[in-house]
C-alpha cells in the first residue's frame, strides 16, 4: 500500500510537470567572453504566441526593485516547439572596450538584437552575477508577471573573502558563496530536455544544474534547436542550416586536414572577436574524395569558426582549436 501511495505520487509528479508545456520559458543561456551574451526562448505549446507579450529583466547585482531594473520588450511571434535566439546588440565591427562587437558565430544566430542603448535599457549587458526573467504582461492589470526566473532575483553571488568579486552562480550549496563550479560565469547552459515550464516564483536557493547542463565558454552550436518533451507537436524550428565539416586533427597546432564532398574555393577561420581570416590551402582528391589541407600557421592560439565554401556556393562550417 505504502509503495502504491508514493507511485502514484511520482505519477501525478511526472504528469503534472509534462501537462506544463504551455508557456515560454528559457532554454539556453549565454554569458561569454566580452559581449558573447544571449538567450534562447523556447515555445513548448501547440500554437503561436505573439511575443509583444514578453520582455527580458536584468536584475542587475541583486536588486528586487522593480521600477529599476532594465528590461526590453520582445517582438514579432513564435511557433510551435520554435525557439527564438536574442543577442547584444553590439553589431558594429569598429568598436572596443565596453561596445566590443558579438562574435561572428552568435550574431549569425540572433533572432532578435536588444538593448542596444544603454540610456534605455540593456538587460542583455548581463554578467553571471545577474538574475535574470522572462515576464509575460497581464493584459487585465497591466502589470508584468515572471513566467521564468534565471538565477535568484535580490541575490547577488559573492566571495565571502572578496564581496566585490564578481563571481557566479556554483553548484554547491549555498549556491551563491563560490563554491563548485561558477556555472552563470563564462559558461553556456542549455535547459534539459525533462524541463516542461518556467520557475515562475523567486526560488529561496538557486542551483544551475539542477535544470540546466553546462558547457564552455562561448558555446554556440546548440542556438536555434532545442530538445524537450515537450516536442509532441510537429516541429517548425527555424535552423540555420549548413553542411557539415570534418577537420583532423583537431586541436592542431599546424596543418590540419578538412574532409568535404566538392572542391574549395575559399577557406576562411574567424577567431571569438569577429576577425575573419582567409586561409591557404592545397586540395587533394584521393580514391574521389576532397581533402583539403588548410595552412593555420599564421592563426594564433585560440577557438576558430572554420567557414570552407565550394565552388558552388556551398558553405560548410565547423569549430577547431589552434593550440
Amino acid at each position: 500500500m505504502k509503495n502504491t501511495f508514493f507511485a502514484l505520487i511520482g505519477l501525478f509528479i511526472a504528469t503534472g510537470a509534462k501537462a506544463q508545456c504551455n508557456e515560454l520559458f528559457i532554454s539556453e543561456y549565454i554569458e561569454g567572453t566580452r559581449n558573447n551574451k544571449a538567450l534562447e526562448i523556447y515555445n513548448p505549446g501547440p500554437t503561436a504566441i505573439d511575443l509583444s507579450g514578453y520582455r527580458i529583466t536584468r536584475w542587475q547585482n541583486g536588486s528586487a526593485v522593480w521600477g529599476s531594473q532594465y528590461s526590453d520588450v520582445l517582438s514579432g511571434s513564435i511557433g510551435s516547439n520554435e525557439v527564438k535566439v536574442l543577442v547584444i546588440d553590439r553589431r558594429d565591427t569598429t568598436q572596443t572596450g565596453q561596445d566590443t562587437p558579438v562574435t561572428y558565430n552568435l550574431r549569425i544566430k540572433a533572432d532578435l538584437f536588444l538593448s542596444k542603448d544603454y540610456n534605455t535599457s540593456f538587460s542583455m549587458s548581463f554578467n553571471g552575477d545577474d538574475a535574470l526573467s522572462l515576464d509575460k504582461l497581464n493584459t487585465g492589470n497591466n502589470q508584468w508577471v515572471p513566467v521564468d526566473i534565471f538565477g535568484k532575483i535580490g541575490q547577488q553571488p559573492q566571495l565571502p573573502s572578496n564581496p566585490s568579486r564578481t563571481i557566479g552562480w556554483s553548484d554547491s550549496f549555498p549556491y551563491n558563496t563560490g563554491l563548485g563550479l561558477w556555472c552563470t560565469i563564462d559558461k553556456t547552459l542549455i535547459r534539459k530536455a525533462s524541463v516542461t515550464g518556467g520557475i515562475k516564483t523567486n526560488p529561496a536557493n538557486f542551483n544551475p544544474r539542477k535544470e540546466f547542463e553546462v558547457y564552455p565558454v562561448n558555446t554556440f552550436d546548440s542556438l536555434r534547436t532545442h530538445n524537450c518533451i515537450c516536442n509532441k507537436f510537429p516541429a517548425q524550428v527555424k535552423n540555420i542550416i549548413t553542411p557539415t565539416l570534418q577537420v583532423f586533427p583537431n586541436p592542431t597546432s599546424g596543418n590540419m586536414s578538412a574532409f568535404v564532398d566538392a572542391a574549395i574555393s575559399a577557406v576562411y577561420a574567424t577567431d571569438v572577436q569577429g576577425r575573419k581570416i582567409a586561409l591557404k590551402f592545397d586540395m587533394q582528391y584521393p580514391n574521389g574524395f576532397a581533402i583539403a589541407t588548410l595552412n593555420t600557421a599564421e592563426l594564433s592560439s585560440g577557438i576558430y569558426q572554420l567557414q570552407a565554401i565550394t565552388a558552388g556556393n556551398k558553405t560548410y562550417t565547423t569549430r577547431f582549436i589552434k593550440q
